[in-house]
């Protein structure tokens, strides 16, 4: 049985493949930043972190608050090596508007406030931009456990 925090990344992660698949389909788990070259885009959904709330009755439910970060990675066409990976980061936000509570995986589905986006851009063997979303996902486990 896996955690409450691995089913909500499997949420968002149906929810980016649900056709027609963004990224052509590279839509990966906590994969390590390298993408192969002859990929010209991908998109990692990784936990950044959880923070639980306990409930104030014994047995309650515990409140997570867990901090999903949602990488969009695509290689440089032209002159502006970040254009590309803009137009994934768009399409990412609005395929995940669609589903505010990940199918009932969550109670709230939300851009963090804030440091929402961050920008990156690498020469390797050619230009590639990582726009990185952060998003706040509220949910709740049974009692004191993670599922």
């Amino acid at each position: 049985m896996n955690s409450a925090q691995f089913s909500v990344v499997s949420a968002i992660l149906d929810q980016l493949r649900i056709g027609p698949a963004l990224a052509d389909g590279r839509i990966y788990r906590s994969r390590t930043r390298a993408i192969g070259v002859d990929q010209a885009s991908a998109i990692v959904v990784r936990v950044e972190r959880s923070t639980s709330t306990l409930a104030q009755v014994i047995g309650g439910p515990t409140t997570w608050a867990t901090l999903v970060n949602v990488e969009c990675y695509a290689r440089a066409t032209g002159s502006e090596p970040d254009a590309v990976t803009d137009a994934l980061v768009v399409n990412v936000f609005d395929r995940l508007a669609l589903a505010p509570t990940l199918g009932g995986a969550a109670m709230s589905f939300e851009p963090l406030p804030g440091d929402t986006l961050s920008w990156e851009v690498d020469e390797l063997d050619s230009k590639i931009a990582c726009i990185t979303a952060k998003f706040l996902v509220m949910h709740q486990t049974k009692g004191r456990t993670l599922t």
